[in-house]
């Protein structure tokens, strides 16, 4: 459940003026939710173009796009060594790219061939930001949300770079034309997608040592999870997500 994600994110698309004819590049489109936003959005009248370094991400973006009637194209690439055929498009987008990258800097500078002149390089990441105030009230929350980052941060991410981008954006002398932070706020009303996510990266928290199976107890995580928020008279910050749209 990404509801709340989702709707920042369709916002800075639609506000960046993402729509219908337009060609759009999603880097490292995962298994194609930025995809399927940006196909909707530009309809049979434009084209959509998505690439990852795995396959197996890649196959399960086919599916989705297949099941939903949509028409996206997928290649298997690399960000940094995209081919020379893939083409200029109106804009690129990427939701939690440049955090994974080892120079994101070099990452832009590598996609800016592929970007038609005023067009749009569209960007949403994450930045792992003090929510203290929920210490209190929501212990659980705030120690998952600690292993998540750490997780990420144990893995090479780069876990202060939603901060990062209108830097990233202006060192590649490119043109801001809008930069936008939000809180996704949590609460027992709003539902969450915290358990969820927790229980996705189970494996990769326990395998970094971050928390032992037994902490963890993710058969009862959802449960402990959802129990808090009933009881805490406090929001829960589950992403400060960021976005920004520049212009070459």
């Amino acid at each position: 459940m990404n509801k709340l994600r989702d709707e920042f994110t369709i916002r800075l698309l639609t506000d960046s003026g993402i729509e219908k004819g337009m060609t759009v590049l999603d880097a490292g489109c995962g298994s194609g939710d930025l995809s399927v936003m940006a196909s909707e959005l530009v309809g049979d009248e434009g084209e959509v173009v998505g690439f990852d370094i795995s396959e197996n991400a890649l196959a399960m973006a086919r599916n989705r796009i297949e099941e939903k009637g949509l028409s996206v194209k997928f290649i298997l690439a690399d960000i940094n060594e995209l081919p020379e055929d893939i083409g200029t498009f109106d804009a690129i987008v990427g939701r939690r790219v440049l955090m994974y990258q080892r120079d994101a800097a070099q990452s832009i500078d590598s996609l800016l061939p592929h970007l038609t002149t005023n067009g749009k390089m569209i960007f949403q990441e994450s930045d792992c930001m003090e929510a203290s105030f929920c210490a209190q009230s929501m212990p659980l929350h705030t120690k998952v949300l600690a292993w998540m980052w750490d997780t990420v941060a144990k893995e090479g991410g780069n876990i202060h770079i939603g901060r990062q981008l209108y830097s990233l954006m202006k060192n590649a002398k490119l043109k801001i034309s809008q930069m936008r932070a939000e809180a996704i706020l949590h609460t027992y009303e709003s539902g969450s997608d915290f358990a969820w996510a927790a229980k996705m990266m189970a494996p990769r928290m326990i395998s970094h040592g971050v928390v032992s199976a037994e902490e963890m107890d993710v058969e009862t995580l959802e449960d402990r999870l959802q129990s808090e928020r009933r009881e805490s008279d406090t929001p829960f910050i589950r992403d400060m997500a960021f976005g920004v749209c520049a212009e070459k």
